[in-house]
């Protein structure tokens, strides 16, 4: 689930942007990941790209397996 994407600065060619996220894995039990994505956006030919892409997690551990991917 994908909430709250705000415009955080705009420049001439480039566009940053944030949103908060919540992920569930499921695997026997429901663990939720939260945290927000980090987007740098550049306008090519009238349509914008992403240039950089971030995510922070806000947890303090990840339990409890310690790993975890995300596929943006």
């Amino acid at each position: 689930m994908i909430t709250n994407v705000r415009v955080v600065d705009v420049r001439t060619t480039e566009v940053d942007v944030t949103c908060n996220f919540v992920v569930y894995r499921i695997r026997g039990t429901v663990d939720p990941y939260v945290g927000r994505y980090l987007y740098t956006l550049v306008r090519l030919d009238g349509a914008f790209q992403i240039r950089t892409r971030r995510v922070e997690l806000d947890l303090e551990t990840l339990r409890p397996h310690g790993t975890i991917s995300f596929i943006l």
